[in-house]
């Protein structure tokens, strides 16, 4: 696929995104019910970038982990600078929980390591 067919399809995309309508209920802070949607994105996020760097199915597993371990490491860095430089506060109440889910997350991957 050349670079601007790859484009063209990537524009239609964003285009076809921008067409879904917003769902009710965020604003009040009723996110439950958005965790089927975030997974979807996510499983469509990395179907389209596994296309992009074409992936191979005998290691699809593979990159899928390393998809998401570079995802949530990303993630965490932006929020660790945007803390440290003030362009976020520490006081919202999600950081109590994202606290304990990344305790959690460590000493899982502590004892994954160990039983190595």
């Amino acid at each position: 696929m050349s670079d601007s067919a790859l484009l063209s399809q990537l524009a239609a995309l964003n285009a076809a995104v921008g067409e879904i309508p917003i769902i009710p209920g965020v604003e009040d802070g009723q996110f439950e019910e958005l965790e089927e949607v975030k997974r979807g994105l996510d499983d469509m996020r990395l179907g389209l970038w596994g296309r992009l760097q074409g992936v191979h199915s005998d290691d699809a597993k593979a990159y899928s982990e390393r998809f998401r371990i570079r995802r949530c490491q990303e993630i965490c860095t932006r929020l660790n600078t945007d803390l440290k430089l003030g362009l976020m506060t520490a006081r919202h109440e999600e950081f109590a929980d994202l606290w304990i889910t990344l305790t959690e997350l460590a000493a899982a991957i502590q004892k994954g390591r160990a039983a190595e």
